[in-house]
């Protein structure tokens, strides 16, 4: 396995670990969804993501220490366009739909919550195309 598709795997495990953590808390009502207690857990999930990103990267560095100096061929470069793409459409869709929670009267805190949650479905399709692409051979 490449260290680009680790990289990827890495993405969508830490990204399925660190978020979900925080939605499921807010979506169970075990954590606030307003206030300062919100911005706590929001803030130590971001932390915990890049440190778990930063710590992930680096062992999957070293497993495949020639592999992370090289250049990104042509079919890794396609790749990455490719799999961008599609996340830039999930994420458009998502920010255009986000007007209906606002005309429903969803609070602000809410909305940026939901916002969230579409820059992460954005990054999970990032990370699902470019698993599928590397796995497929493309």
């Amino acid at each position: 396995m490449s260290l680009r598709e680790k990289s990827a795997w890495i993405g969508l495990v830490s990204l399925l670990v660190c978020f979900g953590a925080y939605f499921g808390l807010i979506l169970s009502g075990a954590a606030p969804t307003r206030g300062p207690g919100a911005l706590h857990l929001l803030l130590a999930c971001a932390v915990a993501f890049a440190g778990l990103q930063a710590g992930l990267k680096a062992l999957a560095a070293r497993t495949t220490p020639s592999d992370g100096r090289a250049p990104a061929d042509e079919r890794e470069q396609l790749i990455r366009a490719r799999s961008h793409t599609l996340g830039f459409y999930v994420l458009v869709v998502l920010v255009l739909a986000l007007g209906v929670p606002g005309h429903l009267g969803h609070p602000v805190s809410d909305l940026l919550n939901f916002a969230l949650l579409d820059v992460v479905a954005a990054s999970l399709a990032v990370a699902i195309a470019q698993i599928v692409m590397f796995r497929r051979g493309f």
